[in-house]
């Protein structure tokens, strides 16, 4: 039969679990405090001005949900420890073993929330919101170029020493509240009294894990708090946006289940009629004689972090094109064109084969046939398809994804130093002006006679940690009134960032100046865009909605390949519609997948001209739609440029032409998963005959 332990072996019990919660209560604290601290730091330096003034209950709304985020993740995590103590309790030697250890871990946990901390201002810093699904792509990016970044961007050495001085603090007060605690004299008390504190530290820690009083435990929806976006991005601490994009984590590379009904009523919404399969994606571009008689080379170029925005505070006396201006002033540019995606492998895998899956080419469908290939049209004309990047092949599978999809050659920065030995190691890869050179040289050696190439080229050097290659010009930008702008309200390197757009803008209008020039000039059509708006830059203002995503969209279209080009600077767009504009100019009668516009044509189909940048913001000619904005618009300020006018609510036209843009995102999922589930199965192998 089961023998109870006598009454003072349960009053021991009592006694060491009280003891053992007070214990817990030091670093737990320090743990709670350490992340609002980071969170108060983050308001302060990040936002605007009038934030305080304007907005007092927001800000007090955002703290305030902010703090029971705190205490909910510290107490989660050391309510593990208090479970510990529980189980110890029951035995003075385990007791004591804990007693000896308690200070160094609650140290170590408190030092661990504190890096959290320093981890989740870093990141806002950096992107300008709260840690999401793309912190995991720093475990797919090179881990060396991951390491210069944090080395040259972040006070590496500083935040050590922080952490260290975290941790030995709260050792040395854990240490000194545990003798404090221990000296409390032990007293012979009924077991009743005993047990309803045991009870009530119970239901204490269980209320502080949920974080709420309410039905539900405070989660992620508590956040939508202000429509100040910095109110609403700095209320989770970084534990919290950590699990959350754990979470969405395995959709970046998940294919999700859908059906034919689904895609009718889709195509239903967004073009007004269902249809079947991906028969709306499919078109032909027109006849194009000229380009029958003489197929030109195509050369896209993808410009690392070349956003409108910097590029914009180009000057007299501040010249940030350099060999670029020119061109850029003389040739054809649209201004109010937004990046497709947020971050480099999303807005290229978006360009390559139509996914908003970013991490296609290292998924379970990195070997399917897409039908949405890029390429595939340039192939069947008979064209030499060359993937060149300054960085590294391996980057995100990208030259395997690149290969399968049908490019004869894949250059990357190992190929360029062989070719060009002076060619130095950067951060991401070697300078752009050895892909330039590299491109220009495969462009000469073309043979006339021979396949026309399409070149597909991505840039790497403006990228933070923003370091100049050898022979770049260094300083000598006056950025006094820029570093005045609220954009840039906590930027330390800002000089160094527009340094590196000043090398990499100046190197592009180099190659263009010699590409014109030469022999293969008169038939090289090249478009330009960027792959992303540089990260970091800090949008609070709404009518920045558009400015926020803009990249620029360059052409250079020799004359004899205009015919029936009409060219309008106002026209919108985004990165879907740069390749049926190329298809267009240099493909006669050649089948395409079609979710973009042709921004040449002369006669613009309405139902696929407009920009998007997946989930912010849609453009139109009218202004600016938000997803979270139902029933709003944000007009154009002026006939061009990207200023928007302040919100207003939208006419019934325009909430009309929102629904139906707001089935353009679902549709492009649902096409993708579409493509992968239909694939062909292998036929399984006979089995030899004996």
């Amino acid at each position: 039969m089961k023998r109870f332990p006598p009454a003072y072996a349960w009053q021991d019990w009592f006694l060491n679990v009280q003891r053992a919660f007070l214990l817990i209560l030091a670093p737990w604290l320090v743990s709670v405090l350490a992340q609002f601290a980071g969170r108060t730091y983050l308001l302060v330096t990040y936002a605007p001005p009038a934030t305080y003034a304007a907005r007092p209950q927001d800000v007090g709304k955002s703290l305030g949900i902010g703090l029971l985020f705190d205490i909910k993740v510290a107490s989660i995590v050391f309510s593990a420890l208090l479970l510990l103590a529980m189980l110890a309790a029951c035995s003075r030697n385990l007791n004591a073993r804990w007693l000896r250890w308690m200070p160094g871990v609650g140290a170590g946990l408190a030092a661990l929330f504190a890096a959290s901390t320093v981890i989740s201002v870093c990141y806002y810093a950096t992107f300008s919101r709260s840690i999401d699904i793309f912190v995991f792509g720093l475990i797919d990016d090179d881990t060396h170029a991951i390491a210069m970044t944090l080395w040259h961007g972040y006070p590496v050495a500083q935040a050590g020493l922080l952490l260290s001085a975290v941790l030995a603090g709260t050792w040395w007060v854990g240490t000194r509240w545990q003798r404090s605690v221990l000296r409390i004299p032990r007293r012979p008390r009924a077991l009743a009294p005993a047990a309803l504190r045991v009870l009530l530290i119970v239901a204490i820690t269980v209320l502080a894990c949920r974080g709420s009083l309410g039905r539900f435990p405070l989660n992620k929806d508590d956040t939508n708090i202000s429509s100040v976006r910095l109110l609403n991005d700095i209320a989770p601490n970084g534990i919290s946006s950590f699990f959350w994009a754990l979470a969405d984590r395995g959709n970046d590379k998940r294919f999700q289940p859908v059906t034919a009904a689904e895609g009718e009523a889709l195509y239903e919404h967004f073009l007004g009629r269902p249809a079947q399969g991906l028969q709306p994606f499919m078109s032909v571009t027109g006849a194009n004689p000229a380009a029958r008689a003489r197929p030109p080379h195509v050369v896209l170029q993808v410009m690392e972090s070349m956003g409108h925005h910097l590029n914009a505070y180009d000057a007299p006396g501040r010249d940030l094109l350099g060999a670029l201006r020119p061109h850029w002033e003389q040739d054809w540019r649209f201004d109010r064109f937004v990046s497709e995606g947020n971050g480099t492998i999303d807005s290229l895998a978006r360009l390559l084969v139509r996914s908003p899956v970013p991490a296609i080419g290292q998924s379970s469908a990195a070997d399917a046939e897409f039908a949405s290939n890029a390429f595939t049209p340039y192939l069947a004309r008979g064209y030499r398809v060359l993937f060149v990047t300054s960085g590294a092949a391996t980057w995100r599978n990208l030259g395997t994804f690149a290969t399968h999809l049908g490019a004869h050659e894949f250059i990357d920065q190992q190929t360029l130093k062989a070719r060009y030995p002076e060619a130095e190691d950067g951060t991401w890869g070697v300078p752009d002006e050895y892909m330039f050179r590299y491109i220009e040289s495969r462009l000469a050696d073309a043979d006339p006679a021979g396949a026309p190439l399409f070149i597909v080229a991505l840039s790497t050097t403006h990228h933070p940690p923003f370091l100049v290659p050898d022979g770049g010009q260094r300083g000598g930008l006056p950025l006094y009134d820029v570093t005045r702008q609220p954009y840039f309200k906590a930027w330390d390197g800002l000089d160094n960032a527009f340094d590196t757009l000043r090398y990499a803008n100046d190197q592009l209008g180099r190659f263009l100046t010699r590409v014109k020039a030469s022999a293969s000039g008169a038939r090289t059509i090249v478009a330009v865009t960027g792959d992303h708006n540089l990260l970091g830059i800090d949008y609070q203002d709404e009518r920045d909605a558009a400015l926020a995503r803009a990249v620029p969209f360059y052409l250079y279209v020799p004359p004899a390949y205009r015919e029936g080009a009409d060219y309008d600077p106002a026209r919108v767009g985004s990165h879907k519609d740069i390749l049926p504009t190329l298809y267009q100019l240099s493909l006669p009668d050649t089948p395409f997948f079609r979710t973009g516009c042709d921004l040449l044509a002369a006669r613009p189909d309405p139902a696929w001209c407009f920009g998007i940048n997946d989930p912010d913001v849609t453009i139109t000619q009218d202004g600016a739609y938000r997803r979270n904005h139902p029933g709003k618009i944000l007009p154009w300020a002026g006939p061009s440029g990207l200023a928007l006018a302040s919100q207003r609510d939208a006419s019934p036209a325009e909430r009309a032409e929102q629904a139906r843009l707001a089935a353009y995102p679902d549709l492009l999922r649902w096409q993708i998963n579409y493509q992968v589930q239909t694939q062909p199965q292998p036929h399984p192998h006979p089995h030899p005959r004996p």
